[in-house]
């Protein structure tokens, strides 16, 4: 039997991320291409559904809200996963991630957790060996930071 009832919970498309919609396109000035974005429980259509933003990095680069350190009212976590199936802890790549004032380099598969109102950022891809996957997500209905000064 095939269900219908519980459909709206397997999310195969979303809209263009709201901040750069060029980053769903393979070529554009942003560093990952983004497959899923989740905010504001896709308007109302998936109750209770967390912001997500799941992206594939394919090349060196950064966006503009991710150069400076900022804090979210929520927990959030920052995964970087290795996509290399004879040592999937190899991220394939680089990348900067200061969090709480401290500078990280990140090579190795990972998840960052960044508690509520922790400063972090910015982030930076310096290397991109082989395309890797990069996934922040958080208990809130959207993105929301606050730029640190």
């Amino acid at each position: 039997m095939d269900g219908t009832k519980y459909d709206k919970y397997f999310i195969t498309e979303t809209p263009r991320h709201p901040d750069h919609p060029q980053s769903r396109d393979l070529i554009s000035d942003i560093p990952w291409c983004d497959s899923l974005v989740i905010e504001n429980e896709l308007d109302g259509a998936v109750k209770g559904a967390y912001y997500l933003e799941t992206c594939m990095v394919l090349r060196t680069g950064t966006t503009e809200r991710l150069t400076v350190a900022h804090t979210h009212p929520f927990d959030e976590y920052l995964l970087f996963v290795g996509t290399n199936p004879e040592d999937q802890f190899d991220l394939g790549g680089e990348v900067e991630l200061w969090l709480g004032g401290e500078k990280h380099m990140i090579t190795k598969t990972c998840a960052v957790f960044a508690p509520a109102e922790m400063p972090h950022c910015p982030l930076i891809v310096h290397r991109v060996d082989r395309p890797f996957i990069f996934i922040t997500t958080g208990p809130s209905l959207g993105y929301e930071s606050v730029e640190e000064r």
